[in-house]
């Protein structure tokens, strides 16, 4: 009987060994793998020295990454190689460098974004190139071509005009009147419904998920588990990010099929505006098979791409119109010698508006609203100037460093006229010796000119304190998107005569803005 008992605990012994040498192995075997990997491939770009394992992660900013890439730049020149662990990163510092092309339309792996937050194929931001991603954007380019957002000028005119009548009635409330305006345009646009006020759930409602979207969107600010893929399976308690993103997958979804929901409802009654995107949508579902999943999250994600990239453009041109009177000063010139004070700006003045495009263009550099650029991914090996870039390899264009280059004087300055002196805002012309420069690398500007114009129309714009913070390390909030913090202005009537053109014109948009559901 001793003699089994003592069989049986050497038995056991022999296979707790066994299995401990085969788990030191194993972890043995992922240390030597991962420390290979951490390293620099041959003839990768340059960059900060990388540790064995980690590689640069222990460098990495977890907010504003960008403002550290234009930083490394000067001491490893415009084409960055990073090491995030096993993981391949370049930065690319210089427009010459943004290359386009198919190898460079991938979109890296996200654990977080593909697996808890946006599953199916749902979100045309994180979706991999391929079928789902060609078919989501064949549908966007459908919905958004010219006539169609041309047939939308009139609500968002009737919007701006909102807008102007509230900072007229509450000018201390600018920042909010702002950004309803930029939310409510959109869903009129998208949905056919409003958000009449900065408070109303719907407006309230976007913008917390989308604050919320665009803090775990951005680089640095959840823990590298798409780098480490064995912190996926790490339980709940050690995992914040994860419980993170499981909320955010649940607002978004209670407010993207409810906003779906609200409209649906409009349609079945023929209420619905029939130019509104979502309209046309639901009445070529059939033909499209697109379910109610694909819609929802089709239009949130016009909602996202439309509401805050124009809020953050438009309070950023305030800002730019408060520090550097010299330029409102011009774009009041020009629009009081359309318009006068007998009538406000309309999309038909858009061709005369020269100085007020330029100082548009002017704000889309100077405060970039993705600053750190989209990432992209390289299907393929690559080599590009001599160096090699493996597959796999996850690009940013760090739009903030493009936007400061030395090809523009003083890159600091709000200068609108660099870009009434050649298209580009360089300063030296080089369309013939660079024909795929583009004058702006970032979101596009849209309608927001209306908006810009009626503003300067209207309204002194001025600081409301001895100094306002426009740095983008402490004036701007972090995340995917940067928008300016709230910051001391003091927004002053021009005349009564442009109070009296206010109010009328608001009189005449109510009876367009009632088509529109509360």
């Amino acid at each position: 009987m001793a003699s089994s008992s003592h069989f049986d605990i050497s038995h056991v012994s022999k296979l707790l060994i066994l299995f401990s040498l085969a788990a030191g192995g194993l972890i043995l075997y992922m240390v030597v793998k991962y420390a290979l990997q951490s390293q620099r491939p041959s003839k990768f770009p340059p960059g900060p020295r990388a540790l064995p394992i980690i590689g640069n992660l222990h460098l990495l900013s977890r907010t504003k990454a960008f403002i550290q890439f234009s930083e490394w730049g000067r001491t490893y020149g415009t084409i960055i190689g990073l090491k995030l662990g096993p993981q391949n990163v370049v930065i690319l510092n210089d427009h010459k460098h943004v290359q386009e092309g198919s190898i460079y339309s991938d979109r890296p792996p996200s654990h977080i974004a593909n697996d808890i937050m946006f599953t199916n194929d749902t979100h045309i931001l994180f979706v991999p190139y391929g079928d789902s991603w060609r078919k989501l954007r064949k549908t966007l380019q459908g919905l958004l071509n010219i006539k169609a957002v041309d047939r939308l000028l009139p609500i968002q005119n009737a919007e701006a005009t909102q807008m102007m009548h509230q900072l007229l009635q509450s000018p201390d409330d600018w920042y909010d009147h702002v950004r309803r305006y930029s939310t409510s345009v959109i869903l009129a646009s998208v949905y056919g419904l409003r958000g009449p006020t900065f408070e109303h759930p719907r407006v309230k409602s976007l913008y917390h998920v989308q604050d919320q979207l665009t803090q775990i969107a951005e680089l640095g600010a959840t823990p590298p588990v798409d780098v480490f893929p064995i912190l996926q399976y790490l339980p709940d308690f050690l995992s914040p990010w994860r419980i993170w993103a499981r909320n955010i997958r649940k607002e978004h979804r209670a407010l993207y099929f409810k906003l779906l929901s609200e409209t649906q409802e409009l349609v079945a009654k023929n209420k619905a505006p029939e130019d509104s995107f979502m309209v046309r949508l639901l009445k070529e579902q059939d033909m499209s098979g697109l379910d109610d999943e694909h819609l929802a999250y089709i239009g949130g994600s016009l909602m996202e791409a439309g509401s805050d990239t124009t809020a953050s453009t438009l309070l950023s041109f305030i800002l730019a119109m408060a520090l550097f009177p010299e330029s409102l000063t011009k774009c009041q010139a020009e629009v009081d010698s359309i318009c006068g004070a007998g009538r406000s700006p309309t999309f038909d003045d858009f061709e005369s508006l020269t100085y007020l495009k330029a100082a548009m263009t002017e704000t889309l550099r100077w405060r970039p609203v993705a600053a750190g650029g989209i990432p992209h991914a390289l299907t393929q090996d690559d080599y590009y100037e001599d160096y090699y870039l493996p597959k796999g390899t996850i690009l940013f264009a760090n739009a903030w460093a493009i936007h400061r280059s030395s090809d523009y004087d003083a890159p600091d300055q709000f200068y609108p006229d660099r870009f009434l002196q050649n298209k580009l805002g360089t300063a030296h012309d080089s369309i013939h010796s660079d024909n795929k420069r583009r004058p702006i690398y970032g979101f596009g500007a849209g309608r927001r000119l209306l908006n810009m114009a009626k503003l300067v129309w209207a309204f002194d714009i001025k600081p409301a304190a001895d100094k306002i913070d426009s740095s983008i390390e402490t004036g701007y909030t972090g995340g995917f998107l940067i928008t300016p913090k709230k910051f001391p202005l003091c927004l002053t009537l021009r005349s009564a005569d442009r109070e009296r053109v206010i109010k009328r014109d608001f009189l005449k948009c109510l009876e367009l803005l009632k088509k529109f559901k509360e």
